[in-house]
């Protein structure tokens, strides 16, 4: 611009010359190391991001990856199960009450191992025995009992919901010592649920 107007170099000794800033310099870049390998082919390069997408396993591996695959899966499942309203009813109407079911297996243990030491004397062992059958006779009234009253609570909280599969994992979870109970007891015995 200065060559077609002259006029615009002149400028006032006055005015101080601005200094420039400092320039931060930037560290040398290092040379690059010799490849010492050709370029891959496009071919070659989507072959290479294919195996690291789907690699090639073995059949231990690939048996272990579908069984922990399977297992994710079954544990989901599960999980989804037990999340159904008359599910958590049942488990939380189970864990607030005290029931002679939950101490049939420590109870059962003792007295069979009780009849097999007393062997020899007939009548402990018939004693024993009637025994056994009072705790399987109190125990089924238990289970009656309990089944409908949780009918009717279940009639009255979920209606319309299934009883399908709900009796035998209302028997298993009264038998179940409630320190075994699977999924965990979240309630304590007396809570209102």
């Amino acid at each position: 611009m200065g060559l077609f107007r002259p006029y615009d170099q002149k400028k006032p000794a006055s005015q101080p010359v601005p200094e420039p800033e400092p320039v931060a310099v930037a560290a040398p870049v290092a040379a690059a190391a010799p490849k010492n390998r050709p370029t891959p082919t496009r071919q070659q390069a989507q072959a290479a991001r294919m195996d690291a997408l789907h690699p090639k396993l073995t059949r231990r591996q690939a048996t272990a990856q579908d069984r922990a695959a399977a297992d994710k899966k079954r544990m989901a499942d599960l999980q989804a199960a037990d999340n159904k309203p008359e599910r958590v009813l049942l488990r939380n109407y189970v864990d607030s009450r005290l029931s002679v079911t939950q101490f049939i297996l420590p109870v059962m243990l003792i007295a069979f191992a009780a009849s097999l030491a007393s062997v020899t004397v007939a009548i402990v062992t018939f004693a024993f025995m009637v025994f056994l059958y009072v705790i399987v006779i109190v125990c089924i009234l238990n289970f009656v009992l309990a089944w409908r009253g949780f009918r009717r609570e279940l009639a009255t909280r979920v209606p319309n919901a299934s009883t399908k599969g709900l009796l035998m994992m209302m028997i298993s979870r009264m038998i179940m010592i409630p320190s075994w109970r699977q999924p965990k007891p979240t309630i304590k015995r007396g809570q209102p649920y």
